[in-house]
């Protein structure tokens, strides 16, 4: 019997088998699956986080003194305690609470879209509009359920239209550094880093776990153990780069995940053989 060291992947393996015995899905896809699975968990996370949590400035495009309000407050959705309801000022100063972040006034006060994005769940400089996101900033969950509809219809359009686009003009969408981000949380391209890092272990764990199936003895079990490793990873790097947001998320999701192998899964996986010896030996 496998130790703890390769029970995750082993049982990701078994379950697989399972489900291919009654599917004509290749078992492969069914391990390929837990990907989708696990970027929708985190873009769920970081949109809560970044919506109710992760403190910002209010950013309401026009106040009396010129500039963006730049009152505290937690989290994009949300709005300081001058800007978060219809009311006008007797100096001039009317609030429309119905503005979005990535909108601001033009001409005649109409809304417009604001010529800064935020930051993407993957990007520094998003693109487009995802069913969570408009210009890099997380919509409202009321905005979100009102975009299921069209943002079902786009998704099949896309599968439909699939092809190979031409990468953009980098000279176009350079990400301006001479000035501090307020109206996003503090850190952001430090989560963006920290998410990437934290999919790619745990497409290579996922990929692992399905070669290990293919092997048998020693080299399974190493895969497996390899595989581990790269869940542990992942789950690493999503406490210190996205939860935690620290400058040194990289140190920070290695020291945790060598911490986590060799005072957790090491000890047990010792044991394990231990008590394999011991009840080999005869009498």
């Amino acid at each position: 019997m496998n130790d703890y060291l390769s029970l995750l992947p082993s049982t990701l393996q078994w379950v697989s088998n399972r489900l291919g015995a009654v599917s004509d899905l290749p078992w492969p896809l069914w391990i390929g699956l837990l990907f989708p699975v696990y970027v929708a968990v985190i873009s769920v996370v970081i949109w809560l986080l970044r919506g109710r949590v992760w403190v910002v400035h209010c950013a309401y495009p026009k106040t009396s003194r010129g500039w963006d309000c730049r009152n505290w407050v937690p989290g994009e959705w949300s709005r300081c305690r001058h800007h978060n309801r219809r009311r006008t000022y007797g100096f001039g100063h009317s609030v429309n609470p119905d503005i979005q972040r990535w909108q601001t006034f033009g001409k005649g006060d109409v809304i417009i879209d604001r010529p800064e994005r935020g930051v993407g769940l993957l990007r520094l400089r998003p693109t487009g509009a995802t069913l969570l996101y408009q210009r890099g900033y997380p919509r409202p969950p009321l905005l979100v359920l009102r975009q299921l509809p069209a943002a079902a219809v786009a998704a099949w359009r896309r599968i439909r239209q699939a092809r190979i686009k031409r990468p953009a003009d980098r000279a176009q969408v350079g990400v301006r550094t001479d000035f501090v981000r307020t109206d996003v949380a503090e850190g952001l391209e430090r989560v963006v880093a920290a998410t990437r890092f934290a999919m790619v272990a745990f497409v290579a764990a996922i990929v692992l776990t399905g070669v290990a199936v293919l092997l048998d003895g020693a080299p399974q079990t190493v895969l497996q153990y390899l595989a581990t490793l790269g869940f542990v990873l992942a789950w690493a790097a999503t406490s210190s780069g996205i939860y935690g947001r620290s400058e040194l998320w990289l140190r920070g999701a290695c020291l945790k995940g060598l911490k986590w192998w060799f005072f957790i899964f090491v000890p047990v996986g010792v044991l394990n053989l231990v008590f394999t010896v011991v009840n080999k030996t005869p009498a």
